[in-house]
C-alpha cells in the first residue's frame, strides 16, 4: 500500500459518498426517516453511521479515542449531516494528504468505546475506513430501490473510467 493508492481511495470515497447523497436528496422525509428494519433502520440512520463513524476514525488516527460518536440526534438534518460530511471529507483528505510512505506502517493505538484496546497499522485503518464507505453505500442503494427512491452506480470501476475521461 502506498500514499497514493490511499489517495485514490480517499477520492473514490468521497466521490461515491456524493453519488449516493444526490440519490438520498431525492427522498421525501417520509422515505429518509423510515424505519426498514434493515442494518441501522432508516436512510437517515444509515448516513449518520457512515459519517460519524468516519470522524470516528480520523480521530483515532490523530491519537484520540473517543467513547461516544455521532448520532442522529446531533445531526437532526440533511443539511447538517451533509455539512458534517463535508467537514470530515475536508479532514480525511487533509489527513491522506499529510501523509507519506514512510507512515503507513506505523501502528495506531486506540480504545474502542468499551475501552477495549486495539491496535492497527495506519493503512489498514484508512483501508478499512473507505471500505466502510463502500459497503454502507451499497446497503442505502438496497434501501433506497426499496423506497422507489433513485439508485446509482458507485464501483471504483466507474470512479476510474471517469477520472480517465
Amino acid at each position: 500500500m502506498t500514499v497514493e493508492h490511499l489517495r485514490i481511495l480517499c477520492d473514490y470515497n468521497y466521490w461515491a459518498h456524493r453519488q449516493v447523497w444526490d440519490c438520498i436528496m431525492q427522498l421525501d422525509e417520509e422515505q429518509f426517516t423510515r424505519d426498514l428494519a434493515f442494518s441501522h433502520g432508516s436512510v437517515y440512520e444509515q448516513v449518520v453511521h457512515v459519517v460519524a463513524v468516519e470522524r470516528l476514525w480520523l480521530s483515532r488516527l490523530n491519537g484520540i479515542s473517543p467513547k461516544t460518536w455521532w448520532t442522529a440526534s446531533d445531526l437532526p438534518t440533511r443539511e447538517v449531516i451533509r455539512a458534517r460530511w463535508d467537514e470530515v471529507e475536508a479532514d480525511v483528505r487533509a489527513y491522506v494528504d499529510g501523509l507519506r510512505d514512510s507512515d503507513l506502517d506505523e501502528v495506531i493505538e486506540y480504545r474502542r468505546s468499551t475501552g477495549q484496546p486495539r491496535r492497527n497499522t495506519r493503512w489498514e485503518i484508512l483501508a478499512h475506513m473507505f471500505n466502510h464507505g463502500t459497503d454502507h453505500r451499497a446497503q442505502i442503494m438496497a434501501m433506497m430501490a426499496q423506497l422507489g427512491g433513485p439508485t446509482v452506480e458507485q464501483d471504483l470501476l466507474f470512479y476510474t473510467r471517469q477520472r480517465r475521461a
